[in-house]
């Protein structure tokens, strides 16, 4: 049986790997703070960054490595899916 509408069943994928995005470890509150603060930092002193993350209680830079490790790859088949989606809905 053929969907009738195949633009909403898109439109409920895209929802549903837009939420998946906003939920992933690498899109989390502490994870956007500490690389703020690294950004921030004018001169790149790994002892400055490392008290100033420690301050605020956000992961230090081994810890951001790690994330980053673990979960490149899985934001990266999201973000795919999404653009597939996106071309598919004419966006």
């Amino acid at each position: 049986m053929q969907n009738k509408h195949p633009h909403e069943e898109l439109q409920k994928r895209l929802d549903s790997i837009d939420a998946a995005i906003a939920e992933h470890p690498l899109k989390s509150d502490p994870v956007k703070r500490s690389h703020a603060i690294i950004e921030s930092v004018e001169v790149k002193d790994k002892d400055v960054v490392s008290k100033k993350l420690a301050e605020e209680g956000l992961p230090d830079m081994v810890e951001l490595g790690k994330i980053q490790a673990r979960h490149s790859f899985s934001l990266w088949r999201l973000s795919r899916k999404r653009y597939k989606l996106l071309k598919k809905l004419g966006r």
